[in-house]
């Protein structure tokens, strides 16, 4: 009698059901109840041991058991036995996000897959070499890879192994924009699944399917599949396809312009994402959320979102198989930039005179904060904060905006007020950098007599002080509702008699030795210094490209 047969199928039924330490444990028994003349070597179950210990979080102590599986293996002569602890090997190292070392595990696996004509392994192989190929960019290679496994898991009938491989692949034919090539290969897992009966993957593959139309603009068909998606989910408690099926019903209703529908949807599925712990779906959905605040002019919630998307994609940077996130952080960070700039512009609407203003100064005020040694991050979110410098200034009506002449004394106090206001506008939002002192003291005077606070010298921060001197030079040549715009040498004339009382002596040598620069990189059309000035916007570069596919399923498992 095989007194392991009964603890092996015990221990398999508890990895099913995902409780890795209660297999674990009876898979030792196994080990220890075996015999010469047991059905299951011992080197499958060593192996078992170690994958339970890897998904228990024990990469260290799951390598250890790994090695002395493929030990036994080697000296059993069993080359399947060693390919299949190679291949968990490799599946721990690309957890790790040791690609190279990965790399060469899958490929001694895949080797003596071939070399004992087994092709299942070689199926889970390629599949796993697929998504090293599809992190690392080289999506040739990751399509060479899946169809080499959806070839191996056809021969043998494997028709859930097949329809994973069919949703990594369309995944990568939906990032190439192979869109036919993607539908296709979507329906075909649909169809498979169907005939099939497993749901659960059906209901991804549709889900999949339904993103791929809401990308392509037929938000008729993605309905109609995602909520046939969602009603499955629903049905079977699959909460994770749920929460990415509501998602895309929210990001369809605010493309058609159902914004407080599209808000529900997102709301809901954000309720889902946060209760399973799923931060790439909570990004996400943060990231679309944006989206609908930026269609419905709430410059403020755009921020709010975008912030939170950040966060949570940061979190996630750390992920190996989430080889997209720096782009879409960085596409993120490119959207803040315009967020920025089209809230500024919107402020600046209502004053005639000062359309371009948050951009010059923005520019202006970055090439002296570039100058004194600020750059990468900080630079960036530094540009952040002086494009929204005056973001307060939504608070102050037209009339006084634009009132030619002096402004009474309720009028001036009510102008100074827009650094208060945008400050206190911005007090929520949780930015990497904090933006909020140049809002609030880009008015504060070296000397202690500006506003608000009227604090002087060292006390007003660095970056307030900069963006003081770009403010004002940008003041001084443009035309305003009280004056005209000074030439270059009549700003820097005033400017000079200023220093040590309005402006850091310090801040200013920084202005004095890069102005020029910049006024020479910026579109001067007189290309004179000594003519008025009328610097146009810099339209930023958009950053924003083809988005890098979602993190394709590993084959690293045994069933």
């Amino acid at each position: 009698m095989d007194r392991a047969a009964p603890l092996i199928a015990q221990a398999q039924e508890e990895e099913r059901a995902g409780r890795w330490c209660q297999a674990r444990a009876l898979f030792e028994q196994a080990i220890r109840a075996s015999t010469p003349d047991s059905t299951t070597p011992v080197t499958d179950l060593v192996r078992w041991v170690g994958r339970c210990l890897a998904n228990e979080g024990n990469a260290d102590a799951a390598l250890d058991t790994l090695e002395a599986a493929l030990s036994i293996a080697e000296l059993t002569s069993n080359p399947l036995a060693a390919g299949h602890a190679f291949n968990t090997m490799a599946t721990i190292a690309l957890q790790r996000g040791q690609a190279d070392e990965a790399e060469r595990q899958f490929l001694l696996a895949r080797q003596r897959a071939l070399h004992a004509g087994d092709l299942r392994l070689a199926g889970m192989t390629a599949a796993n070499l697929g998504v090293l190929a599809n992190i690392r960019g080289d999506y040739l290679e990751a399509e060479q890879q899946y169809r080499a496994a959806r070839s191996n898991y056809g021969s043998l009938g494997m028709e859930r192994e097949v329809g994973s491989t069919l949703s990594n692949l369309g995944l990568l034919y939906t990032h190439l924009e192979r869109w036919s090539e993607a539908e296709a290969t979507f329906q075909e897992g649909i169809a498979l699944f169907e005939r099939t009966g497993n749901a659960a993957l059906r209901t991804q593959l549709e889900i999949n399917l339904a993103d791929l139309w809401l990308t392509r603009g037929e938000h008729a068909r993605a309905q109609g599949m995602v909520q046939q998606a969602l009603d499955r989910a629903g049905q079977a408690g699959d909460a994770a396809a749920i929460g990415k099926a509501t998602r895309i019903l929210g990001a369809i209703a605010s493309d058609l312009g159902s914004h407080d529908e599209a808000e529900r949807h997102f709301a809901r599925a954000d309720e889902v994402a946060t209760a399973r712990g799923d931060v790439l779906q909570q990004a996400e959905i943060a990231r679309d959320r944006a989206t609908l605040a930026r269609r419905m002019g709430r410059n403020r919630d755009v921020l709010q979102q975008l912030n939170r998307a950040r966060s949570l994609f940061t979190q996630l940077r750390a992920r190996p198989d989430l080889a997209d996130v720096g782009e879409k952080v960085g596409n993120l960070e490119q959207e803040f930039v315009h967020v920025a700039r089209r809230w500024g512009e919107s402020i600046e609407a209502k004053d005639r005179y000062t359309q371009g203003h948050c951009q010059r100064v923005a520019d202006l005020a970055c090439t002296i904060a570039e100058h004194s040694g600020m750059d990468g991050e900080e630079l960036f979110w530094f540009r952040i904060g002086a494009l929204l410098h005056d973001v307060g200034k939504i608070v102050i009506p037209p009339e006084v905006l634009n009132k030619p002449g002096k402004l009474d004394d309720a009028e001036w106090v009510l102008m100074k007020s827009h650094t208060t206001a945008g400050a206190e506008m911005m007090a929520d939002i949780e930015f990497p950098w904090d933006v909020r002192p140049m809002i609030i003291s880009h008015h504060e005077r070296w000397d202690g007599r500006g506003y608000p606070h009227g604090i002087a010298g060292e006390e007003i921060p660095v970056v307030a002080r900069i963006l003081t001197v770009a403010d004002v030079y940008d003041a001084l040549t443009s035309v305003r509702s009280y004056k005209r715009a000074m030439t270059h040498d009549e700003a820097m004339g005033i400017m000079r008699s200023d220093v040590g009382r309005v402006f850091d002596p310090m801040v200013f040598a920084w202005f004095e030795a890069c102005v020029v620069g910049w006024l020479d990189r910026s579109a001067n059309p007189a290309g004179l210094l000594g003519t008025p000035r009328s610097v146009p916007a810099l339209a930023a570069a958009d950053g924003a490209g083809a988005p890098a596919p979602p993190p394709p399923a590993p084959a690293g498992g045994e069933p």
